[in-house]
């Protein structure tokens, strides 16, 4: 598969639509900035296993010419997570994974269900439409594992999709302000005092209604949309604040 960066930037712009097309808040955003946004990062989560995880992710993108540029680890939620540049500019890539060998054997049980087909090698768009949600959850099993890792139940209800995209601003506080005032709601805090290298807010997740196995519906939190100021020209992200947002997903 023979890929630049304007195949790149499709593939984006395909996983931003269907994203944009599902998180309002999202849409507020771009309305607010004019029609068109910086996106600071796309962020995806994965499960850590033989077949998959950042391992697998890390490829898919790396044709596209982005390569890893940090690595990062949340003990006390299972994680880790690496970050890919890209030379041409253009978004970062943040990948986070659930390590499964941490977590309980029915834990694991559970997440099995999720699928392990790998990335097609044909065109963009049959890649793009691979970054979507696994078969339907049965309600039980996600009801169960969200009490053990939330993200896990996250993935057990979406899979490959997209996690969040991020707008890049240079004064956060006042986009918090301005979306706060447009009727979305907010992180109650920002990730990250004043001068600080990066400073971090989200939405509250949109929820999607998430097909049952069996028949039937129930809500879910899907996504955010994530707000970023950078200065300093730092490229890369804080531990902590990154803990503190991967909890903008929980229920209630």
């Amino acid at each position: 598969m023979t890929t630049s960066a304007s195949d790149a930037s499709r593939l984006l712009d395909l996983l931003w639509e269907r994203y944009a097309s599902e998180v309002p808040f999202a849409r507020t955003f771009v309305s607010l900035s004019g029609g068109r946004f910086r996106n600071d990062h796309v962020a995806f989560r994965t499960l850590a296993r033989p077949e998959g995880g950042i391992a697998l992710f890390s490829r898919v993108f790396e044709r596209f010419g982005w390569r890893p540029a940090g690595a990062y680890t949340f003990p006390d939620a299972h994680l880790s997570a690496i970050y890919l540049s890209h030379p041409e500019g253009l978004p970062r890539v943040f990948l986070s994974e659930l390590k499964s060998e941490e977590l309980s054997p029915r834990a694991r049980e559970l997440l099995a269900a999720l699928p392990v087909d790998p990335p097609p090698p044909e065109d963009v768009e049959a890649l793009a439409a691979w970054f979507t949600a696994p078969q339907p959850p049965d309600e039980a099993a996600l009801l169960e594992l969200e009490k053990e890792t939330q993200y896990g139940a996250w993935l057990l209800a979406f899979g490959r999709k997209v996690n969040h995209f991020t707008g890049a601003v240079d004064d956060v506080e006042a986009w918090q302000r301005r979306m706060r005032e447009a009727g979305v709601p907010m992180k109650t805090d920002i990730e990250g005092a004043p001068g600080t290298s990066l400073r971090q807010t989200a939405t509250h997740a949109a929820p999607l209604p998430l097909t049952l196995r069996g028949g039937g519906t129930r809500a879910w939190p899907y996504a955010y949309f994530e707000i970023a100021q950078r200065s300093g020209g730092f490229d890369g992200f804080l531990g902590p604040q990154a803990r503190a947002l991967f909890d903008m997903t929980k229920r209630g």
